[in-house]
Parts: C-alpha cells; structure tokens; sequence
C-alpha cells in the first residue's frame, strides 16, 4: 500500500497492511530539544524550517517523517503579510486578534485582554484579524499541487488558528469572565462567539479556496478537557457552542469538498463525544488515555464504529520513561484502536523535552512492526 492507500484504508474503518503512523501534525510536532537531537545524531547540517505553527516547537522537517515512516505531509499556514506583533505600552506582545502574551518563566502566558470590560456594541469595532491576507498563503499552492501529484502521501492542513471560539473567548474577554459571561450574560456570550465564528469561517474558507481539491482533512484545535472532567458542562457546549462549531465545519466542508474534519481536544472529553459526532467530526484526537473517562479500550468500543481515532499515547509518563516502556505503550495503543482500521498512531500531544530520543524511535519501530495487520 502507498501511504495515502494505508490512510485511507483507515478513514474508512478497514485494515491496512499496517497501522498508519503521523508527525508534524497540529498535536504531534516536536519541542526544539528533541527535534535537535535528532538533527545532531543525523549529522545535519541545516536545519527544517522555522515554522512557528506551534507554541511547542519552532520546526517542521520531512527529513523526521521519512526517518519514522510518516503516511502524512502537512501544509502549514503562513503568517499575516500586512500584520507584525508588536509591544504595546505595557509590554505586551499584541496578537492580530488583539490579545497580549508576557514572558513568565521562559513561558508565554495570556496577560491582556482587549475585550474584558467591552459590552456587545463593541464586539463590531474591535480589530478583527484581516481573513483575506496574502501571507497566510504564500508558497501553500505550489507545495500541495506538488505533493498532490506525486500522490503518495496524505495531505492535510494543520490548524489555521490555534484554538476555536472556546479558546479564543477566553483569550480575548479573560479567562473567568468569558465563562461568566455564559452565566450571566449570554447575549453577550453568543454574539462574541457568533462574530468569532465568522472570522474563523473566513479565515478557513479563503486559506482552502485554492487548495481545498486537494487537501484530506483539515485540522482545527480546541481543549475541551480538564483532567477530571469537560471544560465546561455539556449543557453549556451545546446551548453556545456546538451549533456554531456545525456552522464552521459546515463551510470549511463546501470550501474542501472532500476533506474530513479532525479536531485535537485534549482531557476528559468522553461526554462530549456523542455530540462531535453529531457536529461532523471525523477524526478526534488526543484521547488522554490518563484522563477520566478516556480508556483507550473503552472508547474503541463505544465510538469505534463512529469515528476516527488519532493519537492516545501516553505523554504523562507512557513515553517517556524507558525505551522498553515506550514500545510496551505504543503496543498498547495499538491494542486498543487498531483492530478493525479507524486508528492513527501518534501521541496523546507534542513530544516534548522528556521524551528521549531513543523513545521517540522506539515508538514509530514498534507502529511499523507491532502495527501490522494480518
């Protein structure tokens, strides 16, 4: 089978001669640590380009993918062309959505938060990110009708933006007021996330006018979990988000005709599968095998006919113990969501600084080999 043949196969709730394998995806890069260890032991002398997609990690380099057997290429949007962050007068660094970030303990934190005293005739006049920006496409075309003709890998997109209108509220009204806002404000509530949602339709639509033919799924991130239990209660999902969610995968579906939607939500999100599905994702990923409710076996049994699995390694300690705890995690995994297809082997999250680098071999030797379908 070619790689796009074996990720297919898997779409489609069949068994390919093997477990398809992913990296470089919205919830599968690799922190700079890691990722220069391996351009170290390979001897490379230049490194991927600096993609800056993810908070985790600044590269993405198919040199990785080919080394682990990758079925996947990923396109990554660029940046703004007519946008630059810049620092405001209080030292924050101010995104295109308006929101600033601070340095705190070498880690970026949320730290201001334009609309957090606004009320819902300001909602219009804020700065909106320009959805139509040439950067975002630069170069994206040419890349995806290139890989598309050498028809061996499966294509997707990464995610347009980091984060939904769960994530981006939050950025953007503070953290404890937009969840107050649902309680006791929710004309507020819903007019910030129906405005949100019209950007985030734009923004997708205008990126996959010109490559949407050719684009397999198309990958939006939104942590809908805490350890122990959802983010917010199902009920509140679906009275303010789960019809606005419908919505964008709605037009991010006419814009990519053929395109699944893949969604990475991380933590307990079990209780809010059902209505996923019902929305029309395709593929889920994370399945935190250490959150509650999320027990790989489980949720293979109850979903596994209605859904794709993606990810579910263990980042809590599964992978980053010994390399004989690696492979007895990945065999687990694959245990769990391979029979009968509909599973994608990659991490739970990012690889991050206490993955080793024989682990991270480890893992991908045992998919390659343990992932094989009889």
């Amino acid at each position: 089978m070619t790689h796009k043949e074996r990720v297919i196969a898997a779409l489609n709730h069949k068994e390919p001669d093997r477990v398809p394998v992913d990296v470089w995806g919205s919830s599968s890069r690799l922190c700079n640590k890691l990722y220069l260890e391996i351009a170290e032991a390979q001897g490379w002398k230049e490194l991927g380009p600096v993609v800056k997609a993810s908070r985790s990690g600044d590269y993405v380099d198919e040199r990785v993918s080919e080394l682990v057997g990758s079925d996947f290429r990923h396109t990554n949007a660029g940046k703004p062309k007519h946008f630059k962050k810049y620092m405001n007068d209080k030292g924050f660094e101010i995104s295109e959505w308006g929101y600033g970030s601070k340095w705190v303990n070498g880690e970026s934190v949320i730290a201001y938060n334009p609309l957090a005293e606004a009320e819902v005739s300001d909602i219009e006049k804020h700065t909106w990110p320009d959805t139509g920006d040439p950067g975002r496409l630069e170069g994206i075309p040419e890349q995806v009708k290139k890989w598309h003709d050498e028809n061996e890998y499966f294509i997707t997109t990464t995610s347009v933006v980091s984060g939904l209108m769960l994530d981006l509220g939050q950025f953007l009204r503070g953290f404890e007021q937009f969840f107050m806002d649902m309680y006791i404000d929710p004309e507020f509530a819903h007019t910030l996330i129906g405005k949100m949602t019209d950007v985030l339709i734009e923004l997708h639509v205008n990126f996959l006018k010109p490559i949407g033919p050719y684009i397999g799924w198309v990958e939006f991130s939104s942590d809908h979990g805490m350890q122990d239990r959802p983010l917010l209660s199902p009920e509140m999902y679906r009275t303010f988000l789960k019809e606005p969610y419908r919505r964008l995968f709605n037009e991010v579906r006419k814009a990519a005709p053929g395109a699944k939607i893949w969604m990475h939500c991380c933590g307990s999100v079990r209780e809010l599968i059902p209505d996923f599905i019902d929305i029309g994702i395709d593929v889920l990923n994370s399945l935190q095998p250490k959150a509650a409710g999320m027990d790989s076996f489980e949720l293979k049994r109850e979903f596994g006919n209605e859904i794709i699995f993606h990810g579910g390694l263990d980042i809590q300690g599964g992978i980053n113990g010994s390399v004989e705890q690696a492979a007895a995690e990945a065999r687990k995994r694959i245990d769990a969501f391979g029979p009968g297809g509909g599973y994608i082997f990659a991490p739970s999250n990012h690889y991050m600084q206490d993955v080793p680098l024989e682990n991270f071999f480890a893992l991908y030797l045992t998919a390659l080999e343990y992932g094989r379908y009889k």
